[in-house]
């Protein structure tokens, strides 16, 4: 299926922000996943066939923001095969994990960006498509069409849109766009807790957009403007970078009281703290989709390939969504996904004219930015600063 519903809320785009400022303090409308009735006879659909001969055990590697162990623990209950998980925080992790060991991993969960990264350096192999019909669920609508778009090294799996999770009871002022976080700089409990992705490229790019340059055609004077506001930015807010499966805790804890984060982990942050809000700022919007490839020294291509289409099985993928938060490509998933899920933060999205894509970045470009990356996480906050917040 290559169209969006048209009335499907990720249509809504950025102004929705506005909105769940005042109307998503919904710690109690988390539902918990849907049983088989409530899905319209989803979990019937029919599953892939796993092919005669095939690996006894498959090896793993996902965002460690992305809970897929009970996932993984039905398809070895369905199919036989063990899943054997490991989890990485970033791309770049996952980069360099596989630059380390080439041959550990069978199947690699990344962002489109990254894995058209690794393809174009020969470092994945086609997706063997054992089941041709469980892609007819994927909405294309979404993707980078610039990055293979027949979908032959990489399958979609979710979305998110970076945008801005805050405290509304330590923070003021009705946001709009990116400089609300500048714009909190007398604030007297904001040193220290402002936080940033531990990712150089999406935390490059949400500064870029602060400074209205444009993160999708990086070059060596805006990639140096951009260390440089990072570094102010660190010196008067306390910026820190944290990884993003340890967002939500630090929001919590109220360690952090502003946060650049993606609009699943928006949700999940918003779910249980009634004092979290989300805007998705006005102008250009930075998506990202996650999908599986293979690489090139996987042992078990075809039977990684199964866990794939499985795992795009919309049962299957609605199960995950609502528990990740994050939305999924499959429409027919998103039809029953848990309403939090679809009327909140996690289906938020821009309109397409200003969706931005992540690129692969060339070997130039990417040797600035790991060059700048470097000096900007040597750079370290002053802990004197930091104010304790009074308990209640």
């Amino acid at each position: 299926m290559s169209a969006r519903i048209h009335n499907r809320p990720a249509r809504l785009g950025w102004w929705l922000g506005v909105i769940l400022l005042c109307a998503l303090p919904l710690g109690g409308c988390y539902q918990q996943d849907l049983d088989r009735e409530a899905t319209h006879g989803l979990a019937q659909d029919p599953y892939p066939k796993m092919p005669r001969q095939h690996a006894d055990t498959l090896r793993v590697l996902v965002f460690a923001d992305v809970d897929m162990r009970a996932i993984f623990e039905d398809f070895t209950q369905r199919y036989g095969v063990k899943v054997e998980m490991d989890t990485f925080d970033s791309d770049d992790d996952a980069y360099r994990l596989l630059s380390e060991t080439p041959d550990k991993w069978d199947f690699i969960m990344l962002s489109q960006y990254m894995g058209n990264r690794m393809r174009q350096e020969n470092r994945l192999q086609p997706i063997p498509r054992q089941n041709e019909f469980i892609y007819r669920y994927i909405d294309t609508a979404i993707l980078d069409k610039k990055a293979d778009p027949q979908m032959r090294y990489f399958a979609p799996y979710d979305y998110a849109t970076l945008g801005i999770s805050f405290n509304i009871d330590y923070l003021s002022g009705f946001p709009r766009d990116w400089n609300y976080v500048p714009a909190q700089k007398s604030n007297n409990y904001i040193y220290g807790r402002v936080a940033l992705p531990d990712d150089k490229r999406y935390a490059m790019a949400a500064i870029m957009l602060l400074a209205g340059l444009d993160p999708e055609n990086p070059t060596a004077e805006t990639i140096e403007k951009a260390k440089q506001l990072l570094l102010l930015n660190i010196r008067e807010l306390g910026v820190r970078f944290v990884p993003y499966d340890k967002l939500k805790a630090e929001m919590d804890a109220k360690n952090t009281l502003l946060a650049v984060t993606w609009s699943g982990t928006a949700a999940d942050i918003l779910h249980n703290n009634p004092s979290a809000r989300f805007l998705l700022p006005e102008g250009p919007c930075i998506v990202s989709v996650d999908g599986f490839v293979i690489p090139k020294a996987s042992r078990a291509p075809e039977t990684a390939a199964v866990l794939i289409e499985y795992l795009l099985h919309p049962y299957v993928s609605m199960l995950v969504a609502n528990r990740s938060m994050y939305a999924s490509v499959n429409l027919s998933s998103m039809r029953y996904a848990n309403r939090f899920i679809i009327n909140g933060p996690s289906c938020m999205i821009a309109p397409p004219d200003k969706l931005i894509h992540m690129r692969a970045l060339t070997p130039d470009e990417q040797a600035l930015y790991d060059q700048a990356w470097a000096e900007i996480k040597a750079a370290a906050i002053d802990p004197s600063k930091i104010k304790m917040i009074p308990i209640n």
